[in-house]
């Protein structure tokens, strides 16, 4: 099984597949990068000067092959949510559609900034955040999980790219279980 990986906007590429790189080894699933689509203008609140994150999923849905089941975006856009200004990213667990913006986890965007490469890191625990919800786990109250709600980059930055020991054994549970539905079906 795949997970695909689709672009909206103008995506670092390199960025790009040294996290598709980490996700593979992380996951143990392969990945397979599909399309960069522009970013629909429906999606766009003017007001906000932000993009609405669902929409944005909405547009890559039909995109992959039947033997990809998930799919992941990443994007440098701003986003918001139904019910949040601001978002890292968001996932659609009926679609099995995750989305990660790297816009908020730039050094840049901040005056602060934690370790060597925060870009990175914090693209990766987001990306892993995400990905972990549309296969079906939800978020850690162990404020070192990757499942960790975070609402600002400060609790990014603080919790781990890692599962802690209860939310590794649910991945496990459900990446199995996946597996084997995926094999007799």
């Amino acid at each position: 099984m795949k997970i695909g990986v689709f672009t909206i906007g103008e995506v670092d590429l390199r960025l790009l597949y040294r996290l598709i790189c980490c996700l593979e080894e992380r996951f143990l699933y392969k990945f397979l990068v599909s399309s960069n689509y522009p970013p629909p203008s429906s999606a766009f609140n003017a007001v906000k000067k932000q993009y609405f994150a669902p929409a944005l999923m909405n547009k890559a849905k039909l995109s992959f092959h039947e033997d990809v089941k998930y799919s992941l975006g990443i994007t440098r856009l701003d986003l918001y949510s139904s019910s949040l200004n601001t978002v890292f990213g968001d996932a659609n667990l009926n679609e099995k559609i995750a989305l990660t913006s790297y816009y908020r986890l730039s050094p840049e965007f901040y005056a602060y900034q934690n370790g060597e490469n925060p870009l990175f890191d914090r693209l990766l625990k987001e990306a892993v955040h995400q990905l972990s919800h549309i296969l079906g786990l939800k978020h850690c109250y162990n404020r070192h999980c990757v499942l960790y709600y975070s609402s600002t980059i400060y609790d990014i930055d603080q919790k781990s790219s890692l599962f802690c020991a209860d939310c590794e054994k649910k991945l496990k549970k459900a990446a199995a279980y996946d597996r084997t539905n995926d094999f007799h079906a």
